[in-house]
């Protein structure tokens, strides 16, 4: 039996700003010479599976991109928006604008940012490769699915003037932040779990059947509706709470030990 193991990828499956370690690396590749079936989902947008899929040499496969904003078939070009916040985005952008926010807006295929921003914040985030630095008219805002903003660890006053400036729930919209550094502005219906549904559907799968691997609040959705779901030992207090399954952590590499544990099955 085909089985299908759906991996979030920061502080998961690599820890932020690390390769791929050689043990997982070789643990993914028995998964998928055994025939079964590997998905990625990920708050980043659908370019920054390319490393990890020309390493693991995937010729085809459907990914779930942009906190479940975007399915994505990176071999073959092809994406489908799930959820996105479009138009909206002009307000969005506007209201940052006139509280100095930098920011940086998802497309299908590409980040662009709306000015220039230090190399190490740029640095920060290894799925921002060569990004377009645009102006803001350069933006089409049908074509945003979400947008980014860094905020420092402490920092509380920014997403307090956001939302009150914004007031994103009147939108459709959700604030939140999608790890100690980052700030997330996406439709209230993207999540996860949309992405995983929308997969399920398209490949006829059985939620039931799925395996899933997460670390964080945005995981959550995905980790409820799946047969299967785990958590590695660094994840947030949040998840550990629900009482799922819990794998050794993201630099022990848990997700080998589960592959491995599931391949011998």
């Amino acid at each position: 039996m085909v089985k299908t193991l759906i991996l979030d990828i920061d502080n998961t499956l690599i820890e932020a700003m690390k390769e791929l370690p050689l043990r997982s690396e070789a643990a993914l590749r028995r998964w998928l010479a055994a025939g079964h079936r590997l998905v990625f989902a990920s708050g980043k947008n659908a370019c920054a599976f390319d490393d990890l899929i020309a390493l693991l040499r995937m010729r085809q496969g459907w990914h779930i991109a942009s906190n479940g904003g975007v399915l994505a078939e990176p071999s073959t070009g092809r994406f489908e928006r799930l959820a996105c916040v479009g138009a909206r985005s002009r307000r969005c952008m506007d209201v940052m604008d006139q509280l100095g926010i930098p920011y940086f807006a998802y497309t299908l295929d590409e980040i662009v940012i709306n000015r220039p921003m230090p190399q190490s914040q740029i640095d920060h985030l290894e799925f921002l490769k060569d990004p377009h630095v645009v102006l803001r008219d350069s933006i089409d805002p049908q074509a945003v699915v979400k947008l980014l903003m860094f905020i420092d660890i402490h920092d509380e006053e920014t997403p307090r003037r956001l939302r009150h400036q914004l007031h994103p729930e009147a939108l459709g919209l959700q604030l939140m932040r999608t790890s100690s550094e980052l700030l997330e502005i996406h439709d209230q219906r993207q999540t996860k779990a949309v992405g995983v549904r929308a997969l399920a559907n398209k490949l006829h799968l059985e939620l039931s059947e799925l395996y899933a691997v997460g670390d964080s609040e945005n995981d959550m959705s995905m980790l409820e509706i799946v047969g299967h779901p785990y958590i590695v030992a660094n994840a947030s207090q949040t998840l550990k709470d629900r009482g799922w399954p819990q794998l050794a952590s993201c630099r022990e590499e848990g997700v080998a030990d589960l592959i491995d544990r599931l391949l011998a099955d």
